[in-house]
């Protein structure tokens, strides 16, 4: 009997387990409905409508701690069709750009060789959709082509640069949140670096400001709603370096721009969330968190209405709507008069049981609707909530 072979091509199956702490952050849900994950060096495709691990990128040599689905919003045709593009950078300083559906790397990035720190495909503007911006430690920001791999421009700051942010309603406004506070970038442009080294502002931890350590004078009354956010501003955005014991440093854990209100800007400490007017250089709102509340690890705004998604130590996701008061005792002086917005806590989910093992990561909500999370454990699973309205019964007639 003649001997015969028969080659049966199947996809590789990669079992993933317990996640680096690098991995922390690796983690992305795109628009077209995926979410990417880093676990180790592999980087995972779920789809979040069967809950199942669809395609498995590996190529990289170290642990994952980035990935940056493309948004995908730019003219396309049968010659020029629509492609999953998906961009991860590693613990070694190495970015790739994935075709996911091949599995394939399109293109492969180097710099330096440190972890690196931020990502973000530049999908407002129409010069190129192959614009991937990267922070490379410990303080530079470099344009590449993500199709070629080529530098564009490169450009270093003073402090060490932790992550960045651009503002949604202008392409050119950029956010820096460095070691030491906030460097606004005014003329950001793909096709040539930063002119200047940006205006440097510094912020001073909530907790270390005179509105909570100075008690107030026995006959003055005590600053309620719009008047308590002015005193706290007072310190918070200031041109000088304050001084050791009033800086932040690691306190601020994230900055963000409002894609729901203009000129409006998000910063996150584990017990309060600040949200900033850069045009009154004020704080306007303020969420705190009580003594007894678990604090906050994650703040993700919405685009379609001023609301906040907020991950806390415990895995317990809150859903927090705005709600815009105007301050009646203020009305009389225009130029003092401030909006003071409050945001409502809505909805929130159950908490996991967390263990030296067992601790919440990241939360990525759809960028489509805004109205499902996914929390990425520790462990390697991915939880999915989906928020849904809730009608109430009628009060009948009397």
């Amino acid at each position: 009997m003649i001997p015969y072979t028969v080659n049966i091509k199947l996809a590789a199956r990669t079992l993933t387990g317990t996640l680096n702490l690098q991995n922390k952050t690796a983690v992305d849900w795109g628009w077209q409905g995926l979410i990417a994950q880093g676990c180790h060096s592999s980087i995972l495709i779920i789809d979040p409508k069967t809950a199942q691990t669809i395609q498995v990128l590996e190529r990289h040599k170290a642990n994952v701690v980035k990935v940056k689905w493309s948004r995908e919003n730019y003219y396309h045709n049968l010659s020029s069709p629509y492609c999953l593009r998906l961009a991860s950078g590693d613990a070694s300083g190495k970015i790739i750009v994935w075709d996911v559906v091949s599995g394939t790397a399109h293109c492969e990035i180097q710099e330096h060789s440190k972890p690196i720190q931020d990502l973000e495909w530049l999908w407002n503007q129409d010069a190129s959709r192959d614009l991937l911006l990267a922070v490379h430690p410990p303080n530079y920001i470099v344009l590449w082509n993500g199709d070629t791999g080529t530098k564009l421009w490169k450009k270093s700051y003073a402090e060490n640069i932790l992550s960045f942010s651009f503002d949604p309603f202008d392409p050119s406004n950029m956010a820096l949140l460095t070691s030491e506070g906030i460097v606004f970038i005014t003329d950001f442009s793909y096709s040539k670096p930063p002119s200047n080294a940006g205006k440097k502002v510094y912020i001073a931890s909530p907790h270390a400001s005179p509105a909570h350590t100075k008690p107030a004078p026995a006959a003055a009354p005590a600053p309620t709603g719009a008047k308590k956010a002015l005193n706290k501003v007072k310190v918070l955005i200031t041109n000088e370096k304050p001084t050791a014991e009033a800086v932040t440093l690691n306190d601020c854990l994230q900055l963000s721009y409002l894609p729901s209100k203009r000129n409006h800007m998000l910063l996150l400490y584990p017990r309060e969330i600040l949200i900033l007017d850069l045009e009154l250089s004020q704080t306007v709102g303020v969420v705190a968190i009580e003594r007894s509340g678990v604090p906050f690890t994650q703040v993700i705004p919405c685009a379609q209405r001023d609301a906040l998604y907020c991950l806390h130590e415990n895995g317990c996701i809150t859903l927090r709507v705005c709600r815009s008061t105007s301050a009646q005792e203020e009305a009389a002086d225009p130029e003092q008069s401030v909006q003071e917005l409050v945001y409502d806590l809505r909805s929130q989910c159950d908490a996991i049981r967390v263990t030296k093992t067992v601790r919440p990561y990241r939360m990525v909500i759809c960028p489509v609707n805004e109205n499902k999370a996914a929390l990425m454990v520790s462990d390697g699973r991915v939880m999915l909530w989906e928020l849904k309205a809730h009608t109430g019964r009628s009060v009948a007639n009397p």
